[in-house]
């Protein structure tokens, strides 16, 4: 609800736009390797999804920092105003500031709730691609294990190598 008076300051709601900027960066960063891990998945190149976990590593935390550093800026923005507002509700402090400044901060409020929803998306997406991947892992060894007990010489030659066809050729490298 729009106030009569405007309590809050441009510029700090502007520098509030600033932090909201960089929270969705990291948010788009995290689903551009999530998109990859996708990718990586479906390729099982086990190397490639490895690195890129190593990436989320190291970008996660910086999200993470990013929403901290918002919910901290809106807790600290509504106590120096007296106002009473949940850290996690950005709309709710702008009811104190002009239209203006409203629109543009709201706009980076949206940048990071459709970046963030599509990164759950994503993630969701992911999960069910691992769970598949892990179920045909387990439909493939119960396929070598059963063709191993039942002619374990199918599988090797003389000198105990897979020969690389058949049963015993089922599973080469694992995800």
């Amino acid at each position: 609800m729009q106030n009569d008076v405007t309590r809050l300051k441009n510029e700090d709601c502007l520098r509030l736009g600033a932090i909201l900027d960089l929270e969705g960066t990291h948010y788009r960063r995290l689903l551009r390797l999530a998109w990859r891990q996708n990718s990586y998945m479906q390729r099982q190149d086990v190397d490639r999804l490895e690195a890129n976990a190593l990436e989320w590593g190291l970008y996660l935390p910086m999200a993470n920092e990013a929403r901290i550093a918002r919910e901290r800026c809106v807790g600290e923005l509504a106590a120096r105003n007296g106002l009473v507002i949940p850290p996690g509700r950005v709309e709710d402090l702008l009811d104190y500031t002009d239209p203006e400044t409203k629109r543009t901060v709201a706009g980076a409020l949206g940048g990071v709730r459709r970046a963030a929803a599509r990164l759950a998306r994503q993630n969701e997406l992911n999960r069910l691609l691992a769970d598949f991947c892990l179920d045909l892992v387990h439909e493939e060894a119960e396929i070598f294990k059963s063709a191993v007990l039942e002619n374990p010489a199918g599988c090797y030659d003389e000198g105990a190598r897979n020969r690389g066809r058949g049963p015993g050729g089922v599973i080469v490298r694992q995800a």
